[in-house]
């Protein structure tokens, strides 16, 4: 009979780790983290990480509170609020449409904070933007679901990263078990192979071979490069983008290089780190968390379509799906990319119907994003 368990800080010295590629990986990659996470991810506030154990899968658990400057990957409220709602609207290059949200999002943050929107429990949170599902059967799931309302009765339970794409029946057997699908972002899954033989493949080959970028395997990087590669992460996806996505610290580049739990990739020139990667794989599926490179050089270097490239020439190497997370949806979608709403899978009927509210607004705020996210290729 298929059964749950949960472990934490008190008891992970009990657990029998899976002798598979997923267990292993969640063994050096978790174990490190469950005495402060805040090590390798500095902005991750007032969490605790725990681990359930379903027969031989392995499912990493955050328990997060409020805090104005968590990481969207712990924190409902960055995600949709902070980030979502305050920061992505500049994209929309609508300086009235931005205005208009804005003043609409001021109320719904103090409703948010009211109404307790953070007092989640994250299932499948690696605390990364992606977050890959390992071999999980439906029964399996069911059980996961029958156990999380009794270990966690006063929070609403949330599965984060579930598409209709890759793993179906995720969704489906979510849905089956009373989760409401409530809108995360739009994501891309490129097939690596098709896209090689798309006409930017071979342009961005083209640029590859005119700059003379070498490609350096990540286990050989200095601590020196580290850094480097870690100020390159910072410049793209923290000073471009947002604070609110994940800040990993040196820490974390050294367990990534020496645990290998990313495999990094650097394209280097004139013994100088201009662009890195870090990606991980799961279930036929490879993600890259880690991207970043010199946004102080001109932009027809083409640094971002070179790493893009990389990630593309891994993955035919390996026989593996793509998850091209999300953002930057044309230039993904003319290197062969095809879209898929990715879903917070939510559970609330185990409380008071005032916690379920604010999860009910998202939601049908959801049913008017879907749409505009899908024609603008977000």
């Amino acid at each position: 009979m298929t059964s749950a368990r949960l472990y934490m800080r008190e008891n992970i010295s009990s657990i029998t780790w899976p002798s598979t590629a997923d267990g292993e990986y969640a063994r050096q990659y978790l174990l490190p983290m469950m005495d402060d996470p805040q090590k390798y991810i500095k902005n991750v506030y007032n969490t605790q990480l725990m681990i359930a154990k379903v027969d031989d899968v392995i499912i990493p658990i955050t328990i997060s509170d409020f805090h104005i400057q968590n990481t969207y990957t712990c924190s409902p409220y960055s995600h949709y609020v902070s980030y979502g709602g305050f920061e992505e609207v500049k994209h929309l290059n609508n300086p009235p449409v931005e205005a208009l949200i804005k003043l609409i999002m001021r109320p719904a943050a103090w409703y948010f904070r009211s109404t307790e929107l953070d007092k989640v429990v994250y299932v499948n949170n690696y605390l990364l933007s992606t977050n890959l599902y390992p071999s999980i059967d439906v029964d399996q799931l069911e059980a996961l679901s029958e156990a999380l309302p009794k270990w966690f009765p006063d929070r609403v339970i949330v599965f984060r990263s579930v598409d209709t794409h890759k793993n179906p029946h995720v969704h489906e057997a979510l849905q089956k078990n009373n989760y409401e699908m409530v809108l995360s972002r739009q994501v891309w899954y490129m097939d690596p192979v098709e896209s090689s033989h798309t006409r930017q493949y071979k342009e961005d080959m083209r640029v590859l071979r005119r700059y003379g970028y070498e490609i350096t395997n990540g286990k050989t990087l200095t601590d020196e490069e580290l850094r480097r590669a870690l100020h390159l992460y910072n410049l793209l996806y923290l000073e471009k983008y947002s604070y609110y996505n994940p800040q990993f610290t040196f820490e974390f580049m050294k367990l990534a290089r020496d645990k290998e739990i990313l495999h990094l990739r650097a394209l280097k020139r004139d013994g100088q780190i201009n662009a890195v990667m870090g990606f991980f794989i799961r279930n036929g599926v490879m993600t890259q968390p880690l991207f970043g490179y010199d946004t102080g050089l001109p932009q027809e270097k083409g640094l971002y379509r070179l790493l893009t490239l990389i990630t593309l020439q891994e993955g035919i190497k390996r026989n593996l799906l793509v998850h091209a997370s999300g953002g930057v949806g044309k230039f993904k979608k003319v290197r062969g990319g095809r879209s898929v709403i990715e879903y917070n899978a939510v559970y609330y009927k185990h409380l008071p119907i005032k916690r379920w509210r604010p999860w009910q607004l998202i939601r049908a705020i959801s049913k008017y994003a879907i749409p505009y996210f899908q024609k603008n290729d977000f």
